[in-house]
């Protein structure tokens, strides 16, 4: 077995990593990949990112947003929490049943330093009925990818102000319920445990399985990993785009200025058509706002400009800000 653990924290190098050691043949044994991502929000593959994130908050927060290779659910990740990835050939293609078989070393690990862990439904591992992991799979050929993280120190709070539960109609209960269904590592047991000697104890568990070899990349690598980081990973086509065709529609009723709704239909993630009704009291119509949004990128910084080059209290009313109306076109 390989196992290659780094330092670097950036999402996009070190997803481009996964990818690199997916479908390179060099590696004929399965791979260890132990990894963390600074301040990131990945997307799964099959998700519409304007969906799945709060991306007024999360793009002036200047979070880095990237779409990983494998399907599930949208995470946050940060310094506190840990990236595993198991990569390997299965020619019979037996692996998609593998998920509790492949987490074992994991779960072991965890157990010996003390925390009571399990693995639990389809592909989680849980602690005193919390969730403290989540995994996924990518199949490239005959190679499988599956990879997990495990939270030890996370920021939970941040977690809950970047991802949504319903991005048609956010229900601040639906937004509690996030945090309320995962915990850190390190709020259950009373010996606190540090990622780094987690990730050494780790490879001491599958040196007890294996023979192992450390992996080295060589530069020519690195520049593989960092040529497919830039084209991929940092892609906004990829990131944003795919799954990007979408009608938006937004009611809400501010209090003494009126209820708005927006209807925005966006197609690679960008705006091409744009319509406000409601009964608010601006003594301009509607139309100069939503000229100025069309062929806008579905972002909020573009959006705030666009709606800065619009007179929103002339075509809303007196009490209207640019920031109610960014509000209900991006939450």
């Amino acid at each position: 077995m390989f196992i290659y653990k780094t330092s670097c924290v950036d999402p996009a190098f070190n997803l481009a990593t996964e990818e690199y050691f997916v479908k390179t043949r060099k590696y004929d044994e399965p791979i260890l990949f132990l990894w963390q991502n600074d301040n990131t929000i990945v997307v799964g593959r099959n998700q519409n990112a304007a969906w799945e994130i709060n991306l007024q908050n999360a793009q002036k927060d200047s979070v880095n947003i990237v779409r990983r290779n494998s399907g599930g659910g949208t995470v946050f990740h940060d310094l506190g929490n840990m990236n595993f990835s198991i990569i390997y050939t299965d020619i019979n293609n037996t692996a998609v049943s593998l998920f509790s078989t492949m987490l074992e070393p994991v779960i072991s690990t965890l157990n010996k330093l003390g925390v009571p862990a399990k693995f639990s439904g389809r592909n989680d591992i849980e602690l005193n009925g919390k969730k403290i992991s989540g995994n996924a799979m990518w199949k490239y050929e005959d190679r499988f990818l599956q990879h997990g993280t495990i939270l030890f120190n996370s920021n939970l709070d941040k977690l809950t102000n970047y991802l949504t539960v319903d991005r048609a109609k956010i229900l601040s209960k639906n937004i509690k319920s996030i945090a309320a269904r995962v915990t850190n590592v390190n709020s259950e047991v009373e010996e606190k445990i540090d990622i780094q000697s987690f990730m050494d104890q780790l490879i001491e568990t599958y040196k007890g399985l294996n023979e192992i070899n450390t992996i080295e990349l060589s530069q020519e690598e690195i520049d593989e990993i960092k040529s497919l980081s830039e084209s991929k990973f940092k892609n906004s086509d990829w990131n944003y785009a795919k799954n990007a065709d979408f009608d938006y529609r937004n009611k809400q009723r501010l209090e003494g200025k009126g209820s708005v709704e927006v209807l925005l239909r966006i197609e690679q993630g960008v705006i091409k058509g744009a319509k406000f009704y409601g009964d608010f009291l601006g003594f301009e119509g509607t139309e100069e706002v939503e000229q100025n949004l069309i062929e806008v990128k579905y972002e909020t910084f573009a959006l705030q400009k666009a709606l800065e080059n619009s007179n929103i209290k002339a075509i809303f009313g007196e009490n209207f800000t640019t920031q109610d109306i960014l509000d209900l076109l991006i939450q």
